[in-house]
């Protein structure tokens, strides 16, 4: 029983990290606005995103970026269709080349640097009434 108990967890870590390789970033929705995750990512990309996210007033949602075989593509969560084609527009016009050449964010919480969405977005909120 144990066995078996060690070997699911063993696989869903394994399943998790292999994910997680193929990923290039994490940006994460909330109120129309968005906050880098995990990742790298250029700053007019981000602009580009948190525009669209914005006037399409997004409540929750997260928008991933992750390598395929030929190129890298965008996954969705919580964004209806005709956003994720907007989004779609404007992660087409960045090369994925200059995304993996790109900075990480200088003033990164705890969240952002474990890659916790909902922490890293508890300890912005905190900053910005601590300022």
């Amino acid at each position: 029983m144990w066995l078996w108990l060690l070997m699911g967890v063993g696989g869903l870590a394994a399943w998790w990290v292999v994910e997680r390789s193929r990923e290039i970033f994490c940006v994460s929705v909330r109120d129309g606005r968005c906050l880098v995750v995990r990742g790298r990512i250029n700053a007019s990309l981000l602009e580009g995103l948190a525009d669209v996210a914005a006037r399409a007033k997004i409540e929750r949602g997260t928008i991933r970026a992750v390598k395929g075989e030929q190129h890298a593509r965008l996954v969705f969560r919580g964004v209806d269709d005709g956003t994720a084609q907007r989004l779609r527009n404007v992660f087409g016009h960045h090369p994925v080349q200059k995304l993996r050449s790109a900075p990480l964010a200088a003033k990164r919480n705890l969240g952002q640097m474990l890659g916790v969405a909902w922490l890293a977005w508890l300890l912005l909120e905190v900053g910005r009434r601590s300022s």
